[in-house]
């Protein structure tokens, strides 16, 4: 047994310098669809950026974990924080300067899917190496409550920089890749994969880690129940931004709805190690579809920004959990060859229809405006709600060891 996380000076350093980068994505998360809606007037180039991001990440997702599981993971991790810091950086420096350019945002927003999909896998992968193996569940559930840290802070942050200039939240994204970069820096144990795939095995087993996944029945409906779930996760932060400013909210009152939300994030992944002790996996996935449709239908009934943000933060109390729950399961069934694989082929079904969730959300929003779109969302939502408390028998089996 290794010793307490808190005392474990590699993976506090994995844990800081990445709490810090999640910071830096979350502000220029919150301020790219405000930037490009406030330069073009357009939902739908608003919502292009997003699917860009997330469409990016979808394409290169299981090359990067193969990857993953054959590279150097430190040496991968500070190239794609360089990276990342020196695209941020640019699109600081042209905004700075009054030049916006749409193209100019998307090869940012590309290059930051880009690399931040060789990033996450290499992160999950590492974090299992410098602990030991009685605590990879607990620091799944620590990586989780700091991935929900930043969605308190981001958005309010990246209002108040929004306000003093659109630059500034991109200029704040680049500095926290630099720091999660000096962090890795600073981690001593050993990140690559010792005695695993050679090259011809990474190239010839790139689909592994979604087979591994679908020989588990539960993983296997849990991932796909998820990439329907996304359809509408997925976009409707952008239809909440469009209905908030058709009432007249301003950028920093934006910032205070999605902290707001955040918040139930954090309390959720506070609550994440006790929740998955004490309630059933069927009791999260069921519950959550029925939370997340019944608040969905609320967004039509407020009219303020605030109570948006109370509406959220209840959907987004179960997300750590069900995040750790799938995590947690690889990380412990798994076998390390396979790590890299597992956890992006999980993600890749799960996030299967985010490459398009923003700019349905968009053209929705555009076309039928933002409170009709959520009456569509609402139905969707109802109909997976009804589907997963009509299948439970999925969500109580076993994994296989």
């Amino acid at each position: 047994m290794g010793p307490p996380l808190r005392r474990n000076r590699d993976f506090v350093a994995l844990w800081v310098g990445g709490a810090i980068s999640n910071l830096g994505i979350s502000i220029s998360s919150f301020a790219y669809p405000i930037v490009v809606l406030g330069a073009t007037g357009s939902p739908a180039q608003a919502g292009l950026v997003g699917s860009v991001l997330t469409a990016t990440t979808f394409v290169l997702r299981l090359p990067a974990g193969a990857l993953t599981d054959r590279w150097d993971r430190r040496r991968l991790m500070i190239a794609c924080d360089a990276g990342r810091a020196a695209a941020s950086a640019s699109l600081a420096l042209a905004l700075a300067l009054g030049r916006f350019h749409l193209w100019h945002v998307l090869l940012v927003a590309f290059v930051e899917g880009s690399l931040g999909t060789l990033f996450g896998p290499s992160e999950s992968a590492a974090v299992r190496l410098v602990v030991g193996p009685d605590q990879r569940r607990e620091a799944v559930a620590r990586n989780a409550s700091r991935g929900q840290l930043p969605s308190v802070f981001g958005p309010p942050l990246g209002g108040v920089l929004l306000s003093a200039g659109r630059a500034l939240p991109f200029l704040a994204d680049a500095l926290s890749y630099l720091a999660s970069l000096v962090a890795i820096l600073t981690v001593r144990t050993p990140l690559r994969e010792r005695g695993g795939d050679g090259p011809a095995a990474v190239t010839g087993g790139i689909f592994e880690g979604i087979r591994w996944i679908w020989r588990h029945p539960f993983l296997r409906a849990l991932v796909v129940w998820m990439s329907l779930e996304t359809l509408v996760f997925g976009g409707i932060g952008l239809v909440i931004i469009v209905l908030a400013r058709d009432a007249g909210a301003s950028a920093r009152e934006l910032g205070v709805l999605f902290a707001i939300t955040g918040a139930g994030s954090v309390a959720g992944a506070l609550a994440t190690p006790r929740l998955l002790r004490a309630v059933a996996p069927w009791t999260l996935v069921v519950g959550f579809s029925w939370i997340f449709t019944i608040a969905t239908a609320l967004l039509l009934a407020v009219h303020s920004p605030y109570p948006i943000g109370l509406i959220g933060a209840t959907v987004f109390f179960l997300v750590p959990s069900l995040g750790a729950l799938l995590l947690g399961s690889i990380a412990d069934e798994a076998p390390d060859r396979l790590q890299g694989r597992a956890v992006a082929g999980a993600l890749q079904v799960a996030m299967l229809a985010a490459p398009v969730a923003p700019l349905c959300a968009g053209v929705l929003a555009g076309s039928l405006g933002p409170r009709r779109t959520i009456l569509v969302y609402a139905a969707f939502l109802l109909l997976l709600a009804l589907g997963a408390s009509l299948h439970s028998r999925a969500w109580r089996a076993r994994l296989r060891r």
